[in-house]
Protein backbone atom coordinates (compact mmCIF):
# COMPACT_ATOMS: atom_id res chain seq x y z
CA UNK A 1 0.00 0.00 0.00
CA UNK A 2 2.76 2.56 0.68
CA UNK A 3 4.09 1.98 -2.85
CA UNK A 4 0.66 2.65 -4.35
CA UNK A 5 0.13 5.74 -2.20
CA UNK A 6 3.61 7.00 -3.11
CA UNK A 7 2.98 6.58 -6.82
CA UNK A 8 -0.53 8.03 -6.76
CA UNK A 9 0.74 11.17 -5.01
CA UNK A 10 2.54 12.14 -8.22
CA UNK A 11 -0.39 12.17 -10.70
CA UNK A 12 -2.69 13.63 -8.05
CA UNK A 13 -0.47 16.71 -8.10
CA UNK A 14 -0.90 16.83 -11.87
CA UNK A 15 -4.65 16.57 -11.47
CA UNK A 16 -4.51 19.51 -9.06
CA UNK A 17 -2.64 21.47 -11.78
CA UNK A 18 -5.44 20.64 -14.20
CA UNK A 19 -8.21 21.33 -11.69
CA UNK A 20 -6.72 24.68 -10.66
CA UNK A 21 -6.50 25.76 -14.28
CA UNK A 22 -9.91 24.26 -15.03
CA UNK A 23 -11.53 26.51 -12.46
CA UNK A 24 -9.28 29.58 -12.51
CA UNK A 25 -8.14 29.74 -16.15
CA UNK A 26 -9.20 28.96 -19.73
CA UNK A 27 -9.30 25.96 -22.06
CA UNK A 28 -6.12 27.30 -23.65
CA UNK A 29 -4.33 27.15 -20.28
CA UNK A 30 -5.55 23.60 -19.66
CA UNK A 31 -4.47 22.50 -23.12
CA UNK A 32 -1.12 24.28 -22.78
CA UNK A 33 -0.35 22.52 -19.51
CA UNK A 34 -1.51 19.22 -20.98
CA UNK A 35 0.74 19.70 -24.02
CA UNK A 36 3.66 21.03 -21.98
CA UNK A 37 3.31 18.30 -19.36
CA UNK A 38 3.29 15.67 -22.11
CA UNK A 39 6.53 17.06 -23.54
CA UNK A 40 8.09 17.22 -20.07
CA UNK A 41 6.91 13.68 -19.36
CA UNK A 42 8.40 12.43 -22.60
CA UNK A 43 11.74 14.08 -22.00
CA UNK A 44 11.84 13.32 -18.27
CA UNK A 45 10.39 9.81 -18.43
CA UNK A 46 13.15 8.86 -20.83
CA UNK A 47 15.39 9.29 -17.79
CA UNK A 48 13.09 7.22 -15.53
CA UNK A 49 15.46 4.31 -16.04
CA UNK A 50 17.48 5.83 -13.20
CA UNK A 51 14.72 4.79 -10.78
CA UNK A 52 13.84 1.42 -12.27
CA UNK A 53 17.43 0.53 -13.11
CA UNK A 54 18.63 1.42 -9.62
CA UNK A 55 15.84 -0.64 -8.05
CA UNK A 56 16.75 -3.72 -10.09
CA UNK A 57 20.50 -3.44 -9.53
CA UNK A 58 20.19 -2.67 -5.81
CA UNK A 59 17.61 -5.41 -5.28
CA UNK A 60 19.74 -8.06 -6.98
CA UNK A 61 22.81 -6.97 -4.98
CA UNK A 62 20.89 -7.19 -1.72
CA UNK A 63 19.50 -10.56 -2.83
CA UNK A 64 23.14 -11.71 -2.91
CA UNK A 65 23.67 -10.07 0.54
CA UNK A 66 26.05 -7.51 -1.02
CA UNK A 67 25.24 -4.20 0.75
CA UNK A 68 28.56 -2.74 -0.41
CA UNK A 69 27.66 -3.41 -4.06
CA UNK A 70 24.23 -1.83 -3.57
CA UNK A 71 25.84 1.46 -2.51
CA UNK A 72 28.20 1.34 -5.48
CA UNK A 73 25.18 1.10 -7.79
CA UNK A 74 23.76 4.24 -6.17
CA UNK A 75 27.05 6.08 -6.64
CA UNK A 76 27.16 5.21 -10.33
CA UNK A 77 23.52 6.26 -10.73
CA UNK A 78 24.23 9.62 -9.07
CA UNK A 79 27.22 10.17 -11.38
CA UNK A 80 25.11 9.36 -14.43
CA UNK A 81 22.31 11.63 -13.19
CA UNK A 82 24.65 14.60 -12.80
CA UNK A 83 26.07 14.10 -16.29
CA UNK A 84 22.61 13.84 -17.87
CA UNK A 85 21.39 16.92 -15.98
CA UNK A 86 24.32 19.01 -17.16
CA UNK A 87 23.72 18.05 -20.80
CA UNK A 88 19.99 18.73 -20.49
CA UNK A 89 20.43 22.22 -19.05
CA UNK A 90 22.59 23.09 -22.07
CA UNK A 91 20.37 21.71 -24.83
CA UNK A 92 16.83 22.24 -23.54
CA UNK A 93 16.66 25.81 -24.89
CA UNK A 94 16.88 24.38 -28.41
CA UNK A 95 15.20 20.99 -27.96
CA UNK A 96 11.97 22.15 -26.32
CA UNK A 97 11.03 24.86 -28.89
CA UNK A 98 11.86 22.46 -31.70
CA UNK A 99 9.61 19.72 -30.31
CA UNK A 100 6.69 22.09 -29.77
CA UNK A 101 6.99 23.45 -33.30
CA UNK A 102 6.47 19.90 -34.55
CA UNK A 103 3.70 18.92 -32.14
CA UNK A 104 1.46 21.99 -32.15
CA UNK A 105 0.42 24.69 -34.62
CA UNK A 106 1.33 28.34 -33.90
CA UNK A 107 -0.94 30.06 -31.42
CA UNK A 108 -1.63 30.88 -27.80
CA UNK A 109 -1.62 27.23 -26.68
CA UNK A 110 1.86 26.58 -28.09
CA UNK A 111 3.26 29.80 -26.64
CA UNK A 112 1.91 29.00 -23.18
CA UNK A 113 3.14 25.40 -23.48
CA UNK A 114 6.64 26.64 -24.36
CA UNK A 115 6.86 28.85 -21.27
CA UNK A 116 5.50 26.05 -19.07
CA UNK A 117 7.89 23.42 -20.45
CA UNK A 118 11.03 25.56 -20.16
CA UNK A 119 10.27 26.37 -16.53
CA UNK A 120 9.59 22.72 -15.76
CA UNK A 121 12.79 21.76 -17.56
CA UNK A 122 14.87 23.54 -14.94
CA UNK A 123 13.80 20.94 -12.36
CA UNK A 124 15.30 17.92 -14.15
CA UNK A 125 18.47 17.75 -11.97
CA UNK A 126 16.33 17.65 -8.81
CA UNK A 127 14.02 15.02 -10.29
CA UNK A 128 16.95 12.77 -11.26
CA UNK A 129 18.34 12.87 -7.72
CA UNK A 130 14.94 11.89 -6.35
CA UNK A 131 14.64 9.03 -8.84
CA UNK A 132 17.96 7.52 -7.75
CA UNK A 133 17.07 7.72 -4.06
CA UNK A 134 13.60 6.23 -4.61
CA UNK A 135 15.15 3.44 -6.68
CA UNK A 136 17.50 2.54 -3.84
CA UNK A 137 14.76 2.36 -1.23
CA UNK A 138 12.36 0.34 -3.40
CA UNK A 139 15.18 -2.07 -4.21
CA UNK A 140 15.75 -2.42 -0.45
CA UNK A 141 12.00 -3.23 -0.03
CA UNK A 142 11.38 0.04 1.78
CA UNK A 143 8.46 1.77 0.07
CA UNK A 144 7.60 4.06 2.99
CA UNK A 145 10.48 6.47 2.35
CA UNK A 146 9.47 7.07 -1.30
CA UNK A 147 5.93 7.64 0.02
CA UNK A 148 7.17 10.34 2.39
CA UNK A 149 9.15 12.01 -0.41
CA UNK A 150 6.34 11.87 -2.98
CA UNK A 151 3.68 12.98 -0.52
CA UNK A 152 5.73 15.95 0.66
CA UNK A 153 6.40 16.97 -2.92
CA UNK A 154 2.73 16.56 -3.89
CA UNK A 155 1.46 18.62 -0.95
CA UNK A 156 3.98 21.36 -1.73
CA UNK A 157 2.83 21.37 -5.36
CA UNK A 158 -0.80 21.68 -4.31
CA UNK A 159 -0.01 24.63 -2.05
CA UNK A 160 2.01 26.39 -4.74
CA UNK A 161 -0.78 25.78 -7.30
CA UNK A 162 -3.42 27.29 -5.05
CA UNK A 163 -1.26 30.34 -4.37
CA UNK A 164 0.22 30.94 -7.82
CA UNK A 165 -2.70 29.84 -10.02
CA UNK A 166 -5.74 30.30 -7.81
CA UNK A 167 -4.51 33.27 -5.80
CA UNK A 168 -2.25 35.24 -8.12
CA UNK A 169 -3.83 34.14 -11.41
CA UNK A 170 -0.52 33.25 -13.08
CA UNK A 171 -2.06 30.51 -15.22
CA UNK A 172 0.16 27.90 -16.87
CA UNK A 173 3.41 29.61 -15.84
CA UNK A 174 2.28 29.70 -12.21
CA UNK A 175 1.58 25.94 -12.33
CA UNK A 176 5.07 25.37 -13.78
CA UNK A 177 6.86 27.40 -11.10
CA UNK A 178 4.89 25.60 -8.40
CA UNK A 179 5.96 22.21 -9.72
CA UNK A 180 9.56 23.41 -10.06
CA UNK A 181 9.67 24.49 -6.40
CA UNK A 182 8.08 21.25 -5.21
CA UNK A 183 10.68 19.20 -7.16
CA UNK A 184 13.50 21.03 -5.34
CA UNK A 185 11.88 20.34 -1.98
CA UNK A 186 11.46 16.66 -2.86
CA UNK A 187 15.09 16.26 -3.93
CA UNK A 188 16.46 17.90 -0.78
CA UNK A 189 14.31 15.64 1.39
CA UNK A 190 15.28 12.53 -0.60
CA UNK A 191 19.03 13.05 -0.27
CA UNK A 192 18.67 13.82 3.44
CA UNK A 193 16.65 10.66 4.12
CA UNK A 194 19.06 8.49 2.12
CA UNK A 195 22.03 9.64 4.18
CA UNK A 196 20.18 9.13 7.45
CA UNK A 197 19.11 5.58 6.53
CA UNK A 198 22.52 4.32 5.39
CA UNK A 199 24.49 2.35 7.96
CA UNK A 200 27.89 3.70 9.11
CA UNK A 201 29.60 1.12 6.88
CA UNK A 202 27.48 2.14 3.89
CA UNK A 203 28.21 5.82 4.53
CA UNK A 204 31.91 5.05 4.54
CA UNK A 205 31.50 3.22 1.22
CA UNK A 206 29.54 6.13 -0.23
CA UNK A 207 32.21 8.66 0.76
CA UNK A 208 34.91 6.68 -1.06
CA UNK A 209 34.76 7.66 -4.74
CA UNK A 210 38.25 6.32 -5.52
CA UNK A 211 37.62 2.67 -4.71
CA UNK A 212 38.63 0.29 -7.49
CA UNK A 213 35.25 -1.50 -7.47
CA UNK A 214 33.48 1.73 -8.37
CA UNK A 215 35.31 1.83 -11.70
CA UNK A 216 33.84 -1.50 -12.75
CA UNK A 217 30.23 -2.15 -13.68
CA UNK A 218 29.74 0.94 -15.84
CA UNK A 219 29.40 -1.06 -19.05
CA UNK A 220 26.69 -3.29 -17.59
CA UNK A 221 24.95 -0.23 -16.13
CA UNK A 222 24.93 1.57 -19.47
CA UNK A 223 23.70 -1.52 -21.38
CA UNK A 224 20.88 -2.12 -18.93
CA UNK A 225 19.85 1.52 -18.67
CA UNK A 226 20.28 2.05 -22.41
CA UNK A 227 17.66 -0.62 -23.14
CA UNK A 228 15.35 0.91 -20.52
CA UNK A 229 15.88 4.36 -22.00
CA UNK A 230 14.97 3.10 -25.47
CA UNK A 231 11.85 1.36 -24.20
CA UNK A 232 10.77 4.44 -22.25
CA UNK A 233 11.46 6.74 -25.21
CA UNK A 234 9.13 4.69 -27.39
CA UNK A 235 6.33 4.71 -24.83
CA UNK A 236 6.58 8.36 -23.92
CA UNK A 237 6.84 9.33 -27.56
CA UNK A 238 3.46 7.67 -28.09
CA UNK A 239 1.99 9.43 -25.04
CA UNK A 240 3.28 12.78 -26.30
CA UNK A 241 1.68 12.16 -29.68
CA UNK A 242 -1.66 11.33 -28.04
CA UNK A 243 -1.49 14.49 -25.92
CA UNK A 244 -0.38 16.87 -28.65
CA UNK A 245 -2.42 15.68 -31.62
CA UNK A 246 -5.53 17.11 -29.98
CA UNK A 247 -4.23 20.60 -30.82
CA UNK A 248 -5.17 19.90 -34.44
CA UNK A 249 -8.77 19.11 -33.43
CA UNK A 250 -9.34 22.34 -31.50
CA UNK A 251 -8.72 23.66 -27.96
CA UNK A 252 -11.62 21.72 -26.42
CA UNK A 253 -10.34 18.33 -27.67
CA UNK A 254 -6.79 19.27 -26.65
CA UNK A 255 -8.03 20.11 -23.14
CA UNK A 256 -10.14 16.91 -23.03
CA UNK A 257 -7.11 14.82 -23.99
CA UNK A 258 -5.10 16.56 -21.27
CA UNK A 259 -7.70 15.57 -18.65
CA UNK A 260 -7.87 11.99 -19.92
CA UNK A 261 -4.09 11.66 -19.88
CA UNK A 262 -4.01 12.89 -16.28
CA UNK A 263 -6.46 10.10 -15.43
CA UNK A 264 -4.30 7.66 -17.37
CA UNK A 265 -1.32 8.81 -15.30
CA UNK A 266 -3.29 8.28 -12.09
CA UNK A 267 -4.14 4.72 -13.17
CA UNK A 268 -0.61 3.94 -14.31
CA UNK A 269 0.97 5.21 -11.11
CA UNK A 270 -1.51 3.26 -8.99
CA UNK A 271 -0.73 0.08 -10.95
CA UNK A 272 2.98 0.85 -10.75
CA UNK A 273 2.70 0.63 -6.96
CA UNK A 274 2.34 -3.15 -7.12
CA UNK A 275 4.66 -3.23 -10.13
CA UNK A 276 7.31 -1.71 -7.84
CA UNK A 277 6.61 -4.47 -5.33
CA UNK A 278 6.95 -7.07 -8.07
CA UNK A 279 10.21 -5.49 -9.20
CA UNK A 280 11.75 -5.55 -5.72
CA UNK A 281 10.59 -9.11 -4.92
CA UNK A 282 11.70 -10.48 -8.30
CA UNK A 283 15.05 -8.66 -8.05
CA UNK A 284 15.83 -10.31 -4.70
CA UNK A 285 14.76 -13.71 -6.05
CA UNK A 286 16.83 -13.27 -9.22
CA UNK A 287 19.85 -12.12 -7.23
CA UNK A 288 19.61 -15.23 -5.05
CA UNK A 289 18.93 -17.42 -8.10
CA UNK A 290 15.69 -18.73 -6.58
CA UNK A 291 13.25 -19.66 -9.38
CA UNK A 292 10.45 -20.86 -7.03
CA UNK A 293 10.69 -17.57 -5.12
CA UNK A 294 10.46 -15.77 -8.47
CA UNK A 295 7.22 -17.53 -9.40
CA UNK A 296 5.76 -16.83 -5.94
CA UNK A 297 6.49 -13.11 -6.32
CA UNK A 298 4.89 -13.03 -9.76
CA UNK A 299 1.69 -14.72 -8.57
CA UNK A 300 1.47 -12.68 -5.35
CA UNK A 301 1.53 -9.38 -7.23
CA UNK A 302 -0.74 -10.38 -10.16
CA UNK A 303 -4.02 -10.71 -8.26
CA UNK A 304 -3.93 -7.30 -6.50
CA UNK A 305 -2.99 -5.58 -9.75
CA UNK A 306 -5.95 -7.17 -11.55
CA UNK A 307 -8.26 -5.99 -8.76
CA UNK A 308 -6.86 -2.44 -9.04
CA UNK A 309 -7.34 -2.45 -12.81
CA UNK A 310 -10.98 -3.55 -12.53
CA UNK A 311 -11.64 -1.10 -9.69
CA UNK A 312 -10.23 1.88 -11.58
CA UNK A 313 -12.30 1.06 -14.66
CA UNK A 314 -15.48 0.94 -12.56
CA UNK A 315 -14.62 4.23 -10.81
CA UNK A 316 -13.80 5.98 -14.08
CA UNK A 317 -16.98 4.80 -15.79
CA UNK A 318 -19.56 5.30 -13.06
CA UNK A 319 -17.87 8.38 -11.62
CA UNK A 320 -17.28 10.19 -14.90
CA UNK A 321 -19.72 13.00 -14.15
CA UNK A 322 -18.26 13.78 -10.73
CA UNK A 323 -14.68 13.50 -12.01
CA UNK A 324 -15.24 16.00 -14.80
CA UNK A 325 -17.11 18.38 -12.50
CA UNK A 326 -14.15 18.37 -10.11
CA UNK A 327 -11.61 18.93 -12.88
CA UNK A 328 -13.26 21.69 -14.92
CA UNK A 329 -16.36 23.88 -15.11
CA UNK A 330 -15.92 24.43 -18.87
CA UNK A 331 -18.96 22.78 -20.47
CA UNK A 332 -17.36 22.38 -23.93
CA UNK A 333 -14.33 20.60 -22.43
CA UNK A 334 -16.54 18.26 -20.39
CA UNK A 335 -18.60 17.41 -23.47
CA UNK A 336 -15.49 16.68 -25.53
CA UNK A 337 -14.07 14.42 -22.80
CA UNK A 338 -17.33 12.44 -22.55
CA UNK A 339 -17.15 11.69 -26.29
CA UNK A 340 -13.95 9.69 -25.72
CA UNK A 341 -14.57 8.51 -22.16
CA UNK A 342 -15.01 4.76 -22.94
CA UNK A 343 -11.36 4.56 -23.99
CA UNK A 344 -9.95 6.02 -20.77
CA UNK A 345 -12.38 3.94 -18.69
CA UNK A 346 -11.29 0.70 -20.38
CA UNK A 347 -7.58 1.46 -20.22
CA UNK A 348 -6.90 0.24 -16.63
CA UNK A 349 -8.85 -2.99 -17.23
CA UNK A 350 -7.05 -3.84 -20.46
CA UNK A 351 -3.53 -2.70 -19.55
CA UNK A 352 -2.88 -3.73 -15.93
CA UNK A 353 -0.95 -6.79 -17.13
CA UNK A 354 1.55 -4.61 -18.99
CA UNK A 355 2.47 -2.69 -15.82
CA UNK A 356 2.67 -5.90 -13.79
CA UNK A 357 4.97 -7.65 -16.25
CA UNK A 358 7.09 -4.49 -16.57
CA UNK A 359 7.87 -4.84 -12.87
CA UNK A 360 8.66 -8.54 -13.23
CA UNK A 361 11.02 -8.07 -16.17
CA UNK A 362 12.71 -5.05 -14.56
CA UNK A 363 13.37 -6.95 -11.36
CA UNK A 364 14.94 -9.81 -13.29
CA UNK A 365 17.16 -7.38 -15.19
CA UNK A 366 15.62 -8.23 -18.58
CA UNK A 367 15.55 -4.71 -20.02
CA UNK A 368 16.38 -5.99 -23.49
CA UNK A 369 13.23 -8.11 -23.63
CA UNK A 370 11.19 -5.13 -22.42
CA UNK A 371 12.55 -3.01 -25.24
CA UNK A 372 11.72 -5.75 -27.76
CA UNK A 373 8.12 -6.02 -26.52
CA UNK A 374 7.67 -2.25 -26.67
CA UNK A 375 9.15 -2.03 -30.17
CA UNK A 376 6.76 -4.72 -31.43
CA UNK A 377 3.81 -2.90 -29.86
CA UNK A 378 4.69 0.54 -31.22
CA UNK A 379 6.07 -0.33 -34.66
CA UNK A 380 3.88 -3.37 -35.27
CA UNK A 381 0.58 -2.12 -33.84
CA UNK A 382 0.29 1.56 -32.87
CA UNK A 383 1.81 3.13 -35.98
CA UNK A 384 0.08 0.80 -38.51
CA UNK A 385 -3.33 1.27 -36.87
CA UNK A 386 -2.87 5.05 -36.91
CA UNK A 387 -1.88 5.03 -40.58
CA UNK A 388 -4.65 2.65 -41.70
CA UNK A 389 -7.28 4.58 -39.72
CA UNK A 390 -6.16 7.91 -41.20
CA UNK A 391 -6.17 6.46 -44.72
CA UNK A 392 -9.59 4.82 -44.43
CA UNK A 393 -11.25 7.87 -42.80
CA UNK A 394 -9.60 10.44 -45.05
CA UNK A 395 -7.74 11.95 -42.12
CA UNK A 396 -6.70 11.29 -38.54
CA UNK A 397 -9.37 11.32 -35.84
CA UNK A 398 -9.12 11.46 -32.05
CA UNK A 399 -11.07 8.19 -31.88
CA UNK A 400 -8.40 6.45 -33.95
CA UNK A 401 -5.67 7.85 -31.72
CA UNK A 402 -7.22 6.48 -28.52
CA UNK A 403 -8.09 3.15 -30.14
CA UNK A 404 -4.48 2.72 -31.27
CA UNK A 405 -3.20 3.58 -27.80
CA UNK A 406 -5.50 1.02 -26.18
CA UNK A 407 -4.40 -1.70 -28.61
CA UNK A 408 -0.73 -0.89 -27.97
CA UNK A 409 -1.16 -1.64 -24.27
CA UNK A 410 -3.00 -4.89 -24.93
CA UNK A 411 -0.33 -6.16 -27.32
CA UNK A 412 2.46 -5.09 -24.95
CA UNK A 413 1.22 -7.31 -22.14
CA UNK A 414 0.60 -10.25 -24.49
CA UNK A 415 4.15 -9.96 -25.86
CA UNK A 416 5.72 -9.77 -22.39
CA UNK A 417 3.66 -12.78 -21.28
CA UNK A 418 4.97 -14.77 -24.23
CA UNK A 419 8.54 -13.87 -23.22
CA UNK A 420 8.14 -14.91 -19.55
CA UNK A 421 9.49 -18.49 -20.06
CA UNK A 422 12.67 -16.98 -21.45
CA UNK A 423 13.00 -14.82 -18.33
CA UNK A 424 12.58 -17.90 -16.13
CA UNK A 425 15.31 -19.75 -17.99
CA UNK A 426 17.65 -16.78 -17.55
CA UNK A 427 17.13 -16.72 -13.77
CA UNK A 428 17.61 -20.48 -13.55
CA UNK A 429 20.81 -20.26 -15.61
CA UNK A 430 22.14 -17.59 -13.27
CA UNK A 431 21.68 -19.92 -10.32
CA UNK A 432 23.61 -22.76 -11.94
Amino acid sequence: MPAIASNVAVPLAGLVDTAALGHFATATDIGAVGLGAAVVSTLFWIFAFLRTGTTSLVGRSLGRADAHGAVRHVQRAFGLALALAAVWLLVMWVVVPGILQILAPPGAARDAALAYTLIRGLSLPAMLMTLVVSGYFIGAKNTRIPLVIASTQAVANIVFDLVLVGGLGLGAEGAAWGTFASELIGAALAVSLLWRRLSPEQRATFKDWRDETLRHGWAALLRFNGALMGRTALLTGVVTFVASVGSYFGPEVLAANAIMLQLMNLASYALDGYANAAEALVAHAAGAGQTPQLHSAVIATAIPMAVIGVGLTLVYWFGRGLILTLLTDLADVRAAALDYWPWIALLPLLSWGAYWLDGVFLGAGQAGLMFAAMAVSVVGVFIPVILVSAWSAGGLTNTAVWTSFLLLNVVRQVTLGALYPRLTRSVAAGAS
